[in-house]
């Protein structure tokens, strides 16, 4: 970790969150999302990089939250369950990438399959999705063993373009898809439509579910993975790790 970070991490003091990302067909936990927070402070934590990205410091700051989310999540606990982390395209065509993900590798072995890299769609970065270099950083990290996620589809500029290009394991729906999905007609249709894209056995997770509603809707459209504060809002890992230990010794002591 570079200086400057450093500074700002015991400063700022930061932290992670995690929220769970839901099988409906069990209702089971399949993972959960890291999310980066600074304890003193209640600004937008995109705040933070986008002055990292002004000071050519992002990729720098990326990796660290990536390291950070990883290093504070319990595989060995939580076993099967796979861990979500965002990550910048620009990071990925980062002359230190390949070095800082071999890093990971080695520091983290029970992270190994395990882990998937949720690409972020910020406007500032757009043209880098059709960099040779980004594709060739997508092949490298598949090749390592992790998983591709896009983030925020359907809103961003030429979402759908990079679905089909770049063919993620996982898509990520954004919530305004979710959001008042009972009373929409046109959204209902998009859902289903995209709810039935499996090109490589893509997974795809609807966010943003709030309302009750709007999730018997999204089970009705085959919609099989869903994350959402109905479900669970972003905690400490320990918050999750307390309701998975108690109901560990309940399975043991034969209540179910």
């Amino acid at each position: 970790m570079e200086v400057y970070f450093s500074k700002q991490f015991d400063k700022e003091e930061f932290t992670f969150v995690y929220q769970p990302i839901y099988c409906v067909n069990k209702w089971s936990k399949v993972g959960f999302e890291a999310l980066l927070r600074l304890q003193s402070s209640h600004a937008p934590i995109i705040d933070l990089f986008l002055q990292a990205h002004e000071d050519e410091k992002l990729a720098e700051l990326d990796m660290m939250a990536i390291e950070g989310a990883i290093d504070c999540f319990p595989f060995e606990i939580l076993q099967g369950k796979k861990l979500f982390v965002n990550l910048f395209p620009s990071t990925v065509i980062d002359k230190q990438f390949h070095f800082f993900i071999q890093h990971l590798l080695v520091m983290y072995p029970n992270s190994f399959k395990r882990v998937v890299f949720e690409l972020n769609e910020s406007t500032f970065e757009h043209n880098i999705w059709s960099c040779p270099l980004f594709k060739e950083g997508l092949s490298y990290l598949r090749q390592c063993g992790f998983q591709i996620a896009i983030d925020d589809v359907g809103t961003g500029m030429g979402s759908l373009q990079h679905v089909v290009e770049h063919r993620p394991d996982i898509i990520k729906l954004d919530g305004y898809f979710s959001k008042g999905l009972a009373h929409s007609k046109e959204k209902q249709e998009m859902v289903k439509c995209l709810s039935q894209y499996n090109e490589g056995n893509t997974t795809l997770i609807l966010e943003g579910i709030e309302c009750e509603k709007d999730l018997a809707i999204a089970l009705t459209l085959d919609i099989k993975v869903v994350q959402g504060y109905l479900l669970d809002r972003p905690a400490a890992i320990d918050t999750f790790l307390k309701n998975h230990q108690l109901r560990e010794s309940l399975s043991f002591g034969g209540i179910r």
